[in-house]
């Protein structure tokens, strides 16, 4: 089992284009971190003294204000007074808020890459006429592709990887290295949470781990039981781009239909559990991941099964 692993990591690392995804993910990196850097506030030492005085420059405001806009301010000052206490910085810009607020954001094109990288692993046997040859050897088939499922999972976790640490290190180059526990404020469906910067990118991350290969694995499923990399890649980046579309709409329905908060695309995109505990009054993160396992078991099963019984023909 080992020699086939190694025989189809050779042939992913054989192919140009999986070291040139690599290559891009860097420079998506580079450049959000170029464009973060221009765009966002300079970090002000002095944050504290202007926040005080914004603050009483909008309570002086209020005495000639409309009702409505007393609500506004009044809103504003609370938040503002909650920085304060909180020892928020509004301007802090570190290797770690750089990675919470744009590497997470890169991990989409991860997801893309490996779709691609995924479904060519199946379907370029059956383009390139090979799958014949690969078939004729003294392996059983489901070895043969659960080798090439396990060199795809080993080809996104390398992913993974490069994200991070190209992350890290153009983080630490623009904006240097900050405190790991430095508190932010995050925007979630019931207003805002305090938590910390670091925690919250590793969590985002861990969380984008299973949607990660659920996606990946229906590329898969469906490159093998389809023969078609163009039809697997085309549904990958449907499910990547409109998932969380998707999932709003039906988490919409689930409250009037039981049956919508079962299916699949409400629970695709676990990194909202690294902002609030549940997506619903009943739905939380070890609901999400049991619905996820029961997709992914009927996943695998459609893939394994129909390859071994297929007559493979050219």
């Amino acid at each position: 089992m080992i020699a086939l692993i190694q025989n189809e990591l050779m042939k992913v690392f054989g192919k140009m284009a999986s070291w040139i995804y690599m290559v891009i993910i860097i420079l998506a990196v580079l450049i959000a971190g170029i464009i973060y850097s221009k765009f966002s506030a300079d970090p002000n030492p002095n944050w504290r003294q202007d926040t005080e005085e914004e603050i009483k420059m909008l309570e002086n405001q209020m005495a000639s204000a409309s009702e409505d806009e007393k609500v506004l301010m009044q809103n504003q000052i609370d938040q503002t007074k909650e920085m304060l206490d909180e020892n928020i910085n509004p301007n802090a810009k570190t290797n770690w808020h750089f990675m919470n607020d744009v590497v997470v954001g890169v991990s989409s094109l991860v997801t893309l890459f490996v779709v691609v990288v995924g479904s060519a692993n199946v379907a370029a046997e059956f383009s390139d006429g090979t799958i014949k040859q690969l078939l004729i050897r003294p392996h059983q088939r489901w070895k043969i592709l659960l080798s090439k499922y396990i060199a795809v999972i080993i080809y996104a976790l390398l992913m993974i990887v490069t994200l991070i640490v190209s992350g890290y290190i153009i983080g630490l180059v623009l904006f240097g290295s900050g405190d790991f526990n430095t508190k932010i404020f995050e925007i979630t469906l019931e207003g805002r949470k305090v938590a910390m910067v670091g925690e919250q990118f590793l969590l985002k991350m861990l969380y984008f781990i299973p949607s990660l290969l659920i996606v990946m694995t229906i590329a898969f499923m469906l490159s093998t039981l389809f023969k078609s990399q163009a039809l697997a890649v085309g549904i990958g980046i449907f499910v990547l781009f409109f998932s969380s579309t998707l999932g709003g709409i039906i988490l919409m329905l689930a409250d009037k239909y039981t049956w919508a908060k079962f299916l699949i695309f409400p629970h695709l995109d676990l990194t909202v559990y690294a902002l609030q505990d549940r997506i619903l009054d009943n739905i939380t993160l070890p609901i999400s991941l049991s619905i996820l396992a029961v997709y992914y078991a009927i996943f695998m099963f459609l893939t394994f099964f129909f390859f071994q019984k297929r007559d493979i023909s050219i």
